[in-house]
C-alpha cells in the first residue's frame, strides 16, 4: 500500500510534453510519485485525482473543459522541498510551469478546471502588476 503522506506531483500538458521524461527522472530521483492528468480528467475534482478518501469519480458524461496551460499540482510538500525540486527541474533543462498549486483542503472540491483557471488568472494579475 503506497504511503498517504508520500510526496506526489500531478503534471497536466494540454499537448505532449517532450521533457516529461526528464520530469520524470527527477521526481524518481527525489523519491516523489508522477501522475499525469489527461484532457479526458479535467472535470474531475482535486481530491479525487490526488486520490484523498471521499472523493470519487465525476458522473459519466460530466463535461471535461478545455484547459490550455500546463498544470502542476504538488500533494504533501514543504516549502524546502518544493524549491528542491523546482531546483532540480531546473538543472534538468524542464521549462517552468507557470501554474502551480499545492493541495489543500480549500481546493479538493474544485474541479481540476476550476483550479486551472484561478492559476490562469492569479497568474496574469500578478504579472500585470508587475508591469504596472
Amino acid at each position: 500500500m503506497a504511503n498517504a503522506f508520500q510526496e506526489a506531483v500531478y503534471f497536466y500538458s494540454p499537448a505532449p510534453a517532450g521533457y516529461q521524461t526528464q520530469m520524470k527522472m527527477v521526481f524518481a530521483r527525489l523519491g516523489v510519485r508522477f501522475h499525469a492528468i489527461t484532457p479526458a480528467q479535467t472535470g474531475e475534482t482535486v481530491g479525487y485525482l490526488v486520490g484523498v478518501d471521499g472523493f470519487g469519480p465525476q458522473p459519466e458524461g460530466t463535461e471535461a473543459p478545455a484547459v490550455t496551460d500546463e498544470v502542476l499540482i504538488l500533494k504533501n510538500f514543504t516549502g524546502r522541498r518544493i524549491d528542491a525540486m523546482l531546483a532540480a527541474l531546473k538543472k534538468a533543462g524542464v521549462p517552468s510551469i507557470a501554474l502551480k498549486a499545492v493541495v489543500t483542503e480549500h481546493n479538493l472540491g474544485w474541479t481540476f478546471a476550476a483550479l486551472a483557471e484561478e492559476l490562469r488568472q492569479e497568474h496574469e494579475a500578478f504579472h500585470k502588476g508587475q508591469k504596472g
